[in-house]
Formats: C-alpha cells, structure tokens, sequence
C-alpha cells in the first residue's frame, strides 16, 4: 500500500472516530433545572447543592451523559425562600424547557403548585408537610412531585423519643421536667415544635417557655431572661436561618457563662448548615442537634475523594450528598424508561425505586411521595458539637463511638 493511501484511510479513520465519539454530545441536551439558595442565609447549603449538581452533571457527561444526550444545568437563585421570588424563579426555569427539576431546599410552602402543575419530575428534600400535603391531597395531579427527606414533625417526633435519654449518656439528671421552646414562624420550624410539645405534654413535662420569634432576631435577652426565671431543664431551639441561630447560642453562652444553666441545648437542623460552626464558634461547644443522615460507608469515601479533587475542599452538610444522590435517583428512572421525556413514565420509575445513595436508602412513601424516615432509611441523626467538629451520636449505624460530653454552661 502506498504511503498516499495509507494516509488517506488514517484520515478516514480519524475523521470517524471524531464523529463517532461526537455523536452522543450531538443529540439535544437534557435540561435540568436547579432552584437553589445561591444568596441570602441559606447560600452555604446553596452552594454545595450547586457544587453536588455540578460534579453529577460532570461525571455523567464523561461517561457519555443520560441515553447518550448531553446532561446541562439551569440554575435559578431563590434567595432567602421567599414565596414571590419561588413562582419567578419557577416560571423562568420552566420557560427554559427544563426536563426536569432537582434540588436541595428551595422551600416556602409553595414550590409544590409552582412545579407540580407541570409534568416535568420534580425532586426536592425540603422536608416540609406543606410541600408533601397538596400529593398526598391529589395525588392525580401532583404525580411529578417527589420529596426525598422525611417531613418537617419527623424532627418532633424523633426529639420527644430520644432527648431525654442524652443526659444519662453524659452522666447528668435533669433537674426538673420543664421544657423551654423557641421557633422561628415558619412551618417548617413550627410543625416539628408543636409537635414535640404535643408529645412530651401528654408523657407529663411542662412546656414553661413558648416563645415564636421573627426571622433576624438581634437581642435575645428577653428570652433569655425568661429561661432564666423558669429554669427549664431542655431548651430546644427550632430555627433554620443560621446565622441566628448561632447569634442566639453565643448570647446564651455569655448570658449563663457566670452562674451557668443546669439544662440541655436542643437544636433543629441548623448547625449542619456549614457556616453555623464558623459564626457561633465556642458557644456552640456541647450543643445537641439532629439532621438528615450524612455520607457513611465506602461509596461515600469514595465519592468525597472526588469531591476533594475537584473543589478541593470536603463535602460540607447534608445537601452535598442528599442533592446528588436525588440526581441519580432521576437518571436511573430516566435510563430505565429509555426516554427523558416521557415524564409520566419516569415518574413511575421514580415512585417505584429502591436506591442505595451515599447517606440513605431512599424509598418512597406511596401517600404523599416523600422519604419513609426510619433508622434503616432515611434516619434522623443525633449530633453534638465537639471540638468545633459535628460528632455522630445515634443510631448505632452512624456513631462515631465518642460519648457525649456535659456542656459548659451546665455548672
């Protein structure tokens, strides 16, 4: 064969192997839209929900993207969740012709309707009976909308069962059975409150504090005042912006610094934000708080490497799993149907999944579509603040085997 035709047919098979390997980022590219807290209180959580989405969309690209379309990301900020900003920012994704739309939170009681009344998959962990409520009212119409966190009184019922058993854990006897309460008015703080309330009110402890308080509470004196003159023996705390949260545990520090507390500090949820840590520092040190369940085992060791090589920086809070893991919940019932656009279908594919993600088991509840919350699931788990660091305490699964220790305050 002659020089000239050698290279001639090189040309050739270069030239087809270039497009061969094109052909899968030729066909149209699958959408996803992404309603996320980019600003505001809530944008470190934002931001590694944005972080988790991008590496999904990253690492399924390079494997040849889902049924060979290219997978692309729309992004839209919801800011501080406010329920105006939600609808616009709805109207704009679904405007773009997402395919389909997955977040971390991007809650306000409204996200349900503004989603839901189109037939695109809908995957959210905003972990709120007012986003899950309207499925489990007609599930005819809001067949699209999943939730892949358990609901808002999950966290009140898992805080009446488990709270109290954490000062035998430390060697300390609660003084009394009073209970100080102070929620943010907001459902998805409040539910879980009154339900906590609820419960431990009927097994005989007494409520002495119930103080519902605004977003962006400057002075917590008055209400500290009054924990003072009541002198509960747990005051739980239901509030997600975090940096309240964490102005409230250093006023308290240095409000009982002196003469001390001789009481527990519960807190829902916001210390997994990632910056609670960094802004309440120190005070923080002894805190008791529960959230979602985190990275474990060896897909997630094997997931956060990647993670470090691309952001180098470790995953931080829930959502930098949870959100990815609701991803490949999608893809899987996309790749399943063989079609990303027959949504009915994938839907079903979505309802009727059992996927092991990197911290759950996510099985879906036929009522209202959202997670079934039980140790072996979806768990709640038990933290508390050492050392500056988040330390696992239950269930079994996830402790970290450390004991809990007895909080400075408690004299």
């Amino acid at each position: 064969m002659s020089s000239k035709k050698l290279f001639s047919l090189v040309s050739i098979g270069l030239l087809f192997c270039i497009v061969f390997t094109g052909s899968a980022f030729a066909k149209d590219p699958i959408l996803i839209g992404s309603p996320l807290p980019l600003t505001g209180p809530y944008a470190s959580d934002g931001e590694q929900m944005r972080m988790a989405l991008e590496l999904a969309v990253e690492e399924r690209n390079a494997a040849g993207g889902v049924l060979g379309h290219p997978v692309k990301l729309k992004l839209g900020d919801v800011g501080g969740l406010e329920a105006e900003k939600i609808k616009g920012i709805g109207e704009r994704l679904i405007g773009a012709g997402v395919n389909a739309v997955i977040t971390g939170y991007d809650d306000g009681g409204v996200d349900t309707k503004v989603f839901g009344a189109f037939d695109i998959p809908y995957l959210h962990g905003n972990a709120m009976t007012l986003c899950t409520k309207p499925v489990a009212e007609n599930m005819d119409k809001y067949w699209n909308v999943f939730q892949y966190m358990y609901n808002d009184v999950a966290y009140g019922v898992d805080a009446a069962k488990y709270l109290f058993e954490t000062g035998k854990q430390m060697g300390w006897t609660a003084p009394n059975k009073k209970i100080a309460i102070i929620k943010v008015d907001y459902a998805y703080n409040i539910m879980p409150a009154d339900k906590f309330a609820d419960i431990t009110e009927k097994d005989g402890y007494q409520v002495v504090v119930n103080e519902t308080v605004p977003f962006g509470m400057a002075d917590w004196g008055s209400i500290l005042s009054k924990i003072e003159s009541k002198e509960p023996a747990y005051v739980t705390f239901w509030h997600l912006d975090p940096t309240d949260a964490a102005r409230f545990i250093k006023q308290f520090s240095e409000y009982f610094g002196d003469d001390g507390l001789n009481a527990q500090v519960y807190m829902q949820y916001t210390p997994s934000v990632p910056e609670f840590i960094q802004l309440a520092g120190k005070a923080a040190e002894g805190v008791i708080w529960v959230g979602g369940a985190y990275g474990f085992g060896q897909k997630y060791e094997d997931y956060k490497k990647r993670w470090v090589k691309k952001f180098k920086s470790e995953p931080a809070g829930l959502y930098a799993e949870a959100t990815r893991d609701a991803f490949e919940i999608w893809a899987a019932a996309v790749e399943k149907a063989g079609c990303y656009d027959c949504y009915k279908e994938i839907s079903d594919n979505i309802r009727a999944s059992k996927y092991e993600g990197l911290c759950a088991t996510y099985v879906f509840d036929p009522k209202d579509q959202s997670i079934l919350q039980t140790d072996d699931t979806m768990p709640l788990v038990w933290f508390q603040i050492q050392d500056g660091k988040n330390v696992r305490m239950r269930p079994a699964k996830y402790d970290e085997g450390k004991p809990y220790r007895l909080p400075s305050w408690i004299k």
